[in-house]
């Protein structure tokens, strides 16, 4: 049995945490509705490369729709697309909610009832804008259970700095070391709470055990965590 911890608060990230969403097929769907047409496979490599040089903390202080935009302008880029581009790139933006499909993961309803049930205060910090948060939580049933919602743009930073996960903690009124963090990436979720003193937890629902970290595969394995 792991060392319990005292812990007043625990703090989720949200995409491939709580939730899980394929950013593939619904630009694909959107680019058709709009009549361009492109392999998923098409869209798959397009997606990689435009990661690679987009520049997302340039970005995100523009704002969520600007933000966007210039990301979907990346992955046209990358799949031959040059007429009418920012425009595109703006419907894409415009119809996103419509097309996409949020999947919240099997346990985690009732993970998040027994937590609340217990007493924790529970909250959810993630890279993403609030207006995303606004939009996926009420999509995947999660709406009510979070009594805080960080987003990027929320304190004008994301994971892992530092500000993120105080202003999530301040809001609480809990001290770091009464709170916990779980998340899927180690850098942003994982090192980025222990850096401000919450205690840690790393989601992996597959692939290899990371060496020296804590981990669950999923939610219901908090529960060993916690006194």
């Amino acid at each position: 049995m792991p060392k319990t911890l005292k812990v007043k608060a625990v703090l989720f990230d949200l995409g491939n945490t709580l939730v899980y969403q394929q950013p593939h097929e619904p630009f694909q769907r959107i680019l058709q509705a709009n009549g361009v047409f492109k392999s998923i496979k098409d869209v798959q490599e397009a997606f990689e490369k435009g990661s690679k040089e987009f520049d997302v903390e340039k970005c995100i202080p523009l704002g969520s729709h600007e933000f966007y935009t210039r990301w979907n302008i990346a992955v046209l880029k990358h799949l031959g697309i040059t007429r009418s581009v920012r425009k595109l790139a703006e419907e894409i933006d415009r119809q996103w909610s419509n097309f996409s499909k949020i999947h919240v993961y099997s346990e985690v309803k009732d993970s998040l009832r027994k937590l609340k049930q217990m007493g924790l205060k529970l909250g959810v910090v993630t890279g993403g804008y609030e207006l995303d948060i606004e939009q996926i939580l009420p999509k995947a049933g999660l709406k009510g259970f979070f009594d805080i919602c960080v987003g990027c743009d929320t304190v004008g930073k994301r994971k892992p700095d530092r500000k993120a996960f105080e202003h999530a903690l301040t809001q609480l009124n809990v001290k770091p070391e009464e709170a916990i963090f779980v998340g899927d990436s180690i850098e942003q979720d994982y090192f980025g709470a222990q850096k401000v003193g919450m205690k840690a937890l790393l989601i992996q629902r597959g692939g290899k055990p990371v060496a020296g970290v804590k981990a669950i595969t999923n939610l219901k394995e908090i529960f060993d965590f916690l006194e």
